[in-house]
């Protein structure tokens, strides 16, 4: 097949810095926001997280499996993305507003804002990842597609981590919850700009299947189930994200409580999300020369080593941080360019195991795996921060500080090591794609 061209894979990857710009506002900042900003417990903002992903259970597999079956002169998924920019942008600056009401009329305004900013996320975000596949079957080229998308993420990131604290502390001066209403709005309307400019670059694939018989809710849960590829990615990026996320939300309170280092929030964050960035296209090389599995030990097993250094060396300037942070983000910035790639591969081995093609409603269990992991660790966070007497807004003890790195490094290297466990049985390869496609399309002919 032909190969993609730079505007395709421009066009497309632009999007996740719009995608990233909400998901990692709500990472990086909204814990923070709900316990130092609005003044509640960790415990109950973990359990704003924990409820939210009841609803998510619901609304991501439902927005994949309602994608697969719309059909417009818009495309299939391009339709979400033109009419759920506006409404997703408007529910991230809600989400960032102090409500003012007190006990549990203030946690409930809370976790509606929530639920109504994830049920927006998901209504754009699990067709704007479904495109993959539809953009094309190639899987080196989708390999260059995702390096294109992850290129966007990471910057987005990088944006959202280094400007943030710099936009809240000026346009908020000494009132944080003026300034966080700038910033959310500020990532709002750059989001509607590149989400726009992704829905006119990008075009679907032609898609016969949309006229067929679909199969029944049955079938295809059946046919997932029976596609072990998807869930040895499903596992590994679920454990790996729920527990690696415990570094990412306590970095800030790492950094503003054990070395008192507040004003250089956005320079630490910057510099993490820069390495992450940076690795991208090297990451992607590897990839294209051993395989996704390979390239998945090796820099998980990088990423393992950086968090022992994080947790056995004793950390006690801004320059040391920097460094263990920055090794950390050069790691891990391979996590999303393999992940993304992996899962289209395994869309046609469950289409070859069972002849049924579930691309949307696979996303949508995908997305509902990267939430959860979020909500998980939100909600266990809150109960450890609780349990080792963490305060906001109050000089910690030295317990609570050791704990707090427990916490950061201990949880996410017993994720790591699950994941290269896990990869070691992921199954497909370029060659193997190839027979898989090869296969599928005989079937098609007859």
């Amino acid at each position: 097949m032909n190969p993609l061209s730079n505007r395709q894979r421009i066009g497309y990857g632009v999007g996740d810095i719009a995608i990233c710009f909400y998901w990692s506002g709500v990472g990086l900042y909204l814990l923070y926001f709900y316990t130092d900003i609005v003044g509640i417990s960790p415990y109950l903002a973990g359990w704003i997280y924990a409820l939210g992903i009841a609803w998510d259970a619901v609304t991501d597999p439902f927005m994949g499996y309602l994608a697969e079956r719309t059909s417009s002169k818009r495309g299939r998924y391009r339709p979400y993305i033109f009419f759920g920019t506006i409404p997703l942008a408007l529910s991230f600056v809600l989400l960032f507003w102090v409500p003012p009401l007190e006990g549990v009329s203030l946690f409930l305004c809370l976790l509606i804002i929530n639920i109504f900013h994830r049920t927006c996320f998901t209504i754009v975000s699990v067709p704007y990842s479904s495109l993959t596949p539809r953009i094309t079957s190639d899987s080196e080229e989708r390999t260059k597609l995702t390096t294109a998308r992850m290129i966007g993420a990471s910057f987005g990131t990088l944006l959202m981590s280094s400007l943030g604290f710099p936009i809240i502390n000026y346009f908020g001066q000494d009132n944080e919850s003026l300034g966080i209403i700038y910033l959310s709005s500020f990532a709002a309307c750059f989001a509607v700009i590149i989400l726009y400019i992704t829905y006119a670059s990008v075009k679907e694939s032609s898609t016969k299947e949309i006229k067929e018989t679909y199969p029944s809710v049955s079938k295809l849960i059946l046919s997932i189930l029976k596609n072990y590829p998807f869930w040895i990615v499903f596992s590994s990026i679920l454990i790996l994200g729920s527990t690696t996320i415990m570094f990412n939300k306590n970095l800030i309170y790492y950094i503003k409580y054990a070395l008192d280092l507040h004003s250089y929030q956005g320079l630490v964050l910057g510099l993490s999300g820069l390495s992450s960035f940076a690795s991208i296209p090297f990451w992607s090389y590897v990839s294209l020369k051993i395989g996704k599995r390979n390239t998945w030990q090796i820099s998980m097993s990088l990423l393992l080593l950086a968090f022992a250094l994080f947790y056995f060396y004793q950390i006690n300037s801004l320059q040391e941080l920097i460094i263990i942070v920055c090794l950390i983000g050069l790691a891990s910035g391979a996590g999303g360019v393999l992940f993304w790639s992996m899962l289209p591969d395994t869309i046609e081995y469950g289409e070859w195991k069972s002849g049924i093609r579930s691309e949307s409603s696979l996303y949508g269990f995908m997305t509902f795996a990267q939430k959860s992991s979020i909500a998980v660790a939100a909600l266990v966070l809150g109960i450890l921060l609780t349990l080792i007497n963490f305060s906001p807004n109050e000089i910690q003890t030295p317990e609570t500080l050791v704990g707090l790195k427990n916490i950061m490094s201990l949880i996410p290297a017993s994720g790591i090591a699950i994941s290269i466990f896990l990869m070691y049985f992921y199954p497909i390869n370029s060659e193997y794609h190839k027979e898989l496609l090869i296969n599928i399309e005989a079937r098609k002919n007859g």
